[in-house]
């Protein structure tokens, strides 16, 4: 899979996935920030159709598919390890951030990314969380991202695990 946006801004960003499960703070403000712009996006389009009322959910989808870039996933089981494939349209490694949580992912950007749209250049963002079948331990992870799939495998917690984890 090819990335369809580039960086904003090209200073240099770290060089590895962060991993973690004590970044809610952190990705609490990411999603504020995202809803926020969603949000000026949405009352944008119900400008450009004249502020006429009733149609403020078609505003607001339209502006989250604009500014939302799409991921897809599969989760498969191999050996008592759950592996989470993600299509992210992003260009390098530098520009992701994933936390893994007991049975959750979350993947999302470092910042806003450029994307060429049809009469404009819009500012786009990745954040996305899936709910994973069974807990993990995400502690032992294994995180690989090349052309656009990030490949995250873990191995499922057993019920004594889970048990040891609480």
């Amino acid at each position: 899979m090819k990335a369809i946006a580039s960086r904003k801004n090209s200073s240099p960003r770290r060089t590895a996935l962060s991993v973690g499960s004590n970044l809610a703070g952190d990705y609490t403000n990411r999603m504020a920030e995202i809803q926020e712009s969603i949000a000026l996006r949405a009352y944008q389009l119900f400008e450009d159709r004249g502020c006429v009322d009733g149609g403020d959910l078609e505003d607001w989808f339209r502006a989250e598919s604009e500014i939302l870039l799409p991921i897809s996933f599969s989760i498969d089981e191999v050996d008592g390890r759950l592996i989470t494939r993600a299509h992210v349209p992003l260009p390098t490694v530098d520009d992701i951030e994933v936390q893994l949580e007991d049975q959750r992912i979350i993947i999302c950007d470092r910042g806003p990314i450029c994307v060429n749209g049809p009469d404009r250049i819009i500012l786009c963002r990745v954040f996305n969380a899936v709910e994973l079948p069974e807990p993990i331990d995400w502690t032992t992870a294994e995180i690989t991202f090349h052309d656009g799939l990030l490949e995250i495998a873990a191995p499922k917690l057993s019920g004594d695990d889970q048990v040891a984890a609480a």
